[in-house]
């Protein structure tokens, strides 16, 4: 039942932003305000918190769990491709069906779905598997989703090149856009507070204090603002959007399926904890994660459509969520 009570309170502070820019409790104006402010400060002290609490000491014992976690979002990344290429799209929802299958809902729904379902143990196996799930996404999504872009006004500004024309001009602003994004404060957190993590001591209580309540907006001011940029297109355009409902059943129901088989195999040949098993497929199994909005729109990419794709996976996973737990209850 956690995970209907998750997905049903988020779709929830999705439909608070909503209303806001419906009734123009805010302006047009104001959702991008909002992204710059979450991205620049609320992911980084998201990052910062991340890299200071980390337990390091239990890396080397949950080497598995951050191989496998590498593995899976490497998965993902060559699942999403293909089906882009079968498809024979590189526009930016292409880029936003990538970056959905290879990061899920992890800060918000996946920590106490798993604690709920398995317990302390639960709660181990997941702060384990998520350590480079917290670098990655904060690096590799503004790539993937920043070079879309970028090819993209390359195309419309020169009509008679095709999307895989590199022109000289082209790989100018992909460079300049890969190093905006290293340079900026959520990636340069990583280095920064993994460093801080050596300290002897944590830092002032003030200091801290601050850095943890920033972070913990960001989960539910980046669903409402998922929900102010669904209010800018009638919801019957998510539900009419064909590529918005591949990218759902992709989500909710190809992942934590080829998550299956992974695990399936892998208990072939060793013999892991039951819980680890089953905690890897239910992470896969979680909705769209909300930030992408907020890095589509800081990196100028198509941000209604991740709006929509956050609304349509999280409220979906009221029914998907409770299956999964069921199949690998079975299985394993």
């Amino acid at each position: 039942m956690t995970a209907v009570y998750l997905a049903i309170q988020m779709t929830l502070l999705m439909g608070v932003g909503f209303f806001a820019r419906k009734i123009h409790l805010v302006d047009e104006k104001f959702p991008q305000s909002l992204g710059n402010f979450l991205y620049h400060f609320g992911f980084t002290c998201v990052v910062l918190k991340a890299m200071m609490s980390a337990d390091l000491s239990n890396i080397g014992e949950m080497g598995m769990l951050i191989l496998i976690s590498l593995g899976t979002i490497g998965v993902m990344f060559l699942f999403g491709s293909g089906f882009n290429m079968f498809l024979r799209k590189k526009d930016d929802m292409a880029k936003i069906t990538t970056v959905d299958l290879m990061f899920v809902n992890f800060t918000f729904m996946a920590f106490p779905i798993i604690e709920a379902l398995y317990g302390e143990k639960g709660s181990l196996y997941i702060a384990a598997y998520t350590i480079p799930v917290r670098i990655l996404f904060y690096v590799v999504s503004p790539l993937i989703l920043a070079t879309a872009k970028r090819a993209a006004e390359d195309v419309s500004s020169n009509p008679g090149t095709s999307p895989d024309a590199t022109s000289p001009s082209a790989n100018v602003k992909v460079g300049k856009e890969i190093r905006k994004v290293l340079l900026s404060a959520p990636v340069l957190a990583i280095p920064i507070g993994f460093a801080l993590s050596f300290l002897p001591g944590p830092l002032p209580s003030p200091v801290m204090n601050s850095i943890s309540a920033i972070a913990a907006v960001v989960t539910p001011m980046g669903m409402a603002l998922c929900g102010m940029r669904l209010a800018e297109v009638p919801i019957r355009e998510a539900i009419k959007n064909g590529r918005i409902w591949h990218l759902t059943a992709l989500r909710l129901l190809a992942a934590p399926a080829i998550a299956l088989g992974l695990m399936f195999i892998l208990t072939r040949f060793i013999s892991p904890d039951p819980i680890l098993v089953k905690m890897c497929v239910i992470y896969c199994a979680l909705p769209a994660a909300a930030s992408t909005t907020i890095i589509a729109m800081n990196v100028g990419s198509d941000s209604i459509k991740a709006a929509q794709s956050v609304f349509l996976t999280t409220a979906l996973s009221v029914c998907t969520l409770p299956l999964w737990v069921f199949i690998v209850d079975k299985v394993f």
